[in-house]
């Protein structure tokens, strides 16, 4: 609430928070965004089957990832220092078509991601306590939807990073309660094996990385973040920092996986799945361990789904062009919680539903991310466009080549086999996926200009004419609550979008 006093009546915070926030702030927002409830299903799952390789691979991979942000942030402010999403970007650089398409993709994967975290709340409440999970489900939505909606963005931020210091306490008293409980002897850890590396756990450090560090692209969530450090420098250590402190967290975290066979409390021959190696620790410790699952379950869903929420409004909001009143896309955030309920209720297979997610997203962002880059601002939205449509067929094409038939070839799409199987067909996806999406852009984009040049048709070349805004104060001060008045934050694009339309 107090973040909501702060930053209803400001549109710069409300809607940006850009240059709002610390190193210390931005990194504990960057393990909040990068965790939720969800890891204590999948990274366990992936420790009992590819062993500690796995873990640390997972580990790794969650993390890597900020370093991109890192890296591609400072060009987005060079590009224009009042940029506040991917979304405004595309917009900018591609114009209106390509700017749909990837609203409407980051709607997906945030709601995706909503799916994924009140899945594992359904499952936690439901394997310790007698509870009906919907209830549980639906408190936790009403309240982040309300100080979300109240305080947007900054609220997201302030709250995120006051749950992470809940966060490392709780977990730190967990790892010393199974520390001091659970105590495989040499034996029983030989006996389980999981300690020697694996050749799916090396595959895994591809694939996770390709896979997170794509779909990241994706999530507003991220790019808020990035947008709201202080400075390039900030961004710079908030990413270190905070990479090291998703490294730890995931690593703990999974190592449920391995500590549960040697333990003997989860084996590959009982009819007990790998995702809940975790909670078949917990089960053995005292009832007071049970609570404090469910009080750090809780407050990561709470991080996780409040990210996704102020994500989901401004993919929405930019989808719309900022052209209608912000309650109706409040509202319309409301209404989208209900069909994301009621999916969780379904209880889908969490990693499949990232696994989808991930590879959608390696195939698709590569030709965004190329508009970013001067010397290849001949890019015009259509080569973008059969970018992305190229890097889902080279996965079917892929498929349909290495598993030598059309049918499960392109059932590869589907990853219906899951991340563990024993040959190499995902690790191949997710390398083909971004490798087509560049080949088809280059290759329609140098068909197209030869056409033009056969035609004698103007070349496409896209020219930024976003002019530097003058007095920021005033921009920043703005009643979020006036649509008229939010027109101000919509950059000047008609050269661009002229170019673009009466050219080829």
């Amino acid at each position: 609430m107090f973040a909501g006093w702060r930053s209803h009546r400001n549109a710069g915070l409300f809607l940006k928070a850009i240059k709002s926030q610390s190193v210390v702030s931005l990194s504990l927002n960057f393990l909040a965004v990068n965790i939720g409830s969800g890891i204590f299903f999948s990274l366990p799952e992936v420790g009992t089957i590819a062993g500690i390789t796995g873990v640390f691979a997972y580990a790794f991979a969650a993390g890597a990832p900020l370093f991109i942000f890192a890296l591609i942030g400072p060009l987005f402010r060079k590009h224009n220092s009042k940029q506040w999403s991917m979304t405004a970007f595309v917009r900018e650089r591609y114009g209106r078509p390509l700017h749909k398409l990837y609203a409407i993709i980051c709607s997906l994967f945030v709601g995706m991601y909503m799916v994924s975290e009140l899945t594992t709340i359904y499952g936690v409440f439901q394997l310790l306590t007698p509870l009906h999970p919907l209830a549980p489900m639906i408190i936790i939505c009403m309240i982040t939807t309300v100080y979300t909606a109240f305080g947007g963005v900054f609220a997201s931020l302030m709250t995120d990073a006051i749950q992470c210091v809940l966060i490392f306490v709780l977990i730190t008293i967990a790892v010393i309660t199974v520390g001091v409980s659970v105590r495989p002897s040499k034996e029983d850890i030989e006996r389980a094996g999981l300690v020697k590396p694996t050749k799916m756990g090396g595959e895994l450090f591809v694939i996770l990385t390709l896979a997170i560090g794509f779909s990241d692209m994706y999530h507003q969530g991220f790019w808020q973040r990035t947008f709201a450090s202080r400075s390039d420098r900030d961004l710079r250590w908030a990413t270190f920092f905070g990479f090291w402190l998703v490294f730890v967290v995931t690593a703990l975290v999974g190592m449920a996986g391995p500590l549960a066979a040697w333990a003997g409390t989860w084996s590959p021959d009982s009819d007990v799945p790998g995702s809940s190696a975790f909670f078949t620790i917990i089960a053995s410790m005292p009832g007071w361990v049970s609570g404090l699952t469910l009080v750090l379950t809780t407050s990561l869903s709470c991080c996780a789904i409040d990210t996704c929420q102020t994500a989901m409004f401004a993919s929405l909001y930019d989808m719309v062009e900022q052209k209608v009143s912000i309650w109706v896309v409040r509202g319309a955030v409301i209404l989208l919680n209900v069909p994301v309920i009621f999916l969780a209720m379904r209880a889908p297979d969490i990693l499949q539903v990232y696994l989808l997610a991930d590879l959608l997203a390696s195939a698709t962002i590569l030709p965004v991310m190329i508009g970013l880059i001067k010397r290849f601002n001949f890019v015009h939205w259509t080569d973008a466009l059969v970018g992305c449509f190229g890097g889902i067929i080279a996965v079917g094409a892929f498929g349909q080549a290495y598993l030598g038939n059309r049918h499960d070839g392109w059932r590869l799409l589907l990853l219906d086999g899951g991340l563990y199987v024993s040959d190499e067909r995902v690790l191949g996806a997710f390398c083909f996926a971004p490798l087509g999406s560049v080949v088809f852009t280059f290759f329609f984009a140098g068909l197209r200009m030869a056409i033009a040049r056969v035609f004698g048709w103007r070349q496409y070349w896209y020219v930024n004419t976003t002019p530097l805004p003058e007095d920021e104060e005033e921009e920043e001060n703005v009643d979020i609550d006036s649509p008229k008045k939010l027109m101000c934050f919509s950059s000047n694009r008609g050269n661009n979008e002229s170019s673009g339309d009466n050219s080829i």
